[in-house]
């Protein structure tokens, strides 16, 4: 084989390797406020997320995920709020009370931190694809001040041999990345 066949293939695997790349990078957009110093001890209670997407328990699966993450991140201490038996809509149009509901059993509880969010979307893309994409906001929230220290939003699509989960858990992931315990 010559040098400029060899030089030629390995361009090509070259360019095709970037186009792969910006195409990844194109598929998920993620923006966050700096991460606070959070210590080892500190104890995370993740409440079911509101949902304003079509897609029932889009919050509750959201909100799962995320605990999930946190463990995986290092979080001994992460506690599930329990579900409004009085929600059963699918949309949530009561979050301002919601919110301050959970954070009163928060401070009963004695937890730290309270993760809130939102599930802006949460389904399969129409048409002949069908990819899945999931939209989160995510606000962790001093449970005895009320305030929020760390906010993210992000946005992923998959391809349309991807699985909705996988692509949330991914999503999920890589917002919650900068919440690590420190000792």
């Amino acid at each position: 084989m010559s040098n400029n066949k060899r030089w030629s293939r390995s361009l090509q695997w070259i360019v095709s390797l970037a186009m792969s790349v910006l195409a990844l990078g194109a598929c998920s957009s993620i923006k966050q406020t700096a991460a606070p110093a959070l210590g080892v001890q500190d104890s995370i209670a993740v409440v079911p997320m509101v949902n304003y997407t079509e897609t029932p328990a889009a919050g509750g699966n959201a909100a799962a995920i995320a605990a999930g993450v946190l463990r995986t991140n290092g979080w001994s201490d992460v506690r599930i709020a329990p579900a409004d038996e009085s929600s059963s809509a699918m949309f949530d149009t009561a979050q301002r009370e919601n919110g301050e509901k959970k954070l009163a059993w928060a401070r009963e509880q004695h937890v730290k931190y309270v993760l809130s969010g939102a599930v802006e979307e949460w389904r399969y893309k129409t048409g002949v694809d069908g990819e899945p994409v999931a939209g989160v906001t995510l606000e962790l929230i001093d449970a005895a001040s009320g305030r929020v220290v760390w906010s993210a939003t992000g946005t992923r699509t998959g391809w349309s041999r991807s699985s909705l989960s996988g692509v949330a858990s991914t999503l999920i992931g890589g917002l919650l990345s900068p919440l690590r315990p420190r000792s």
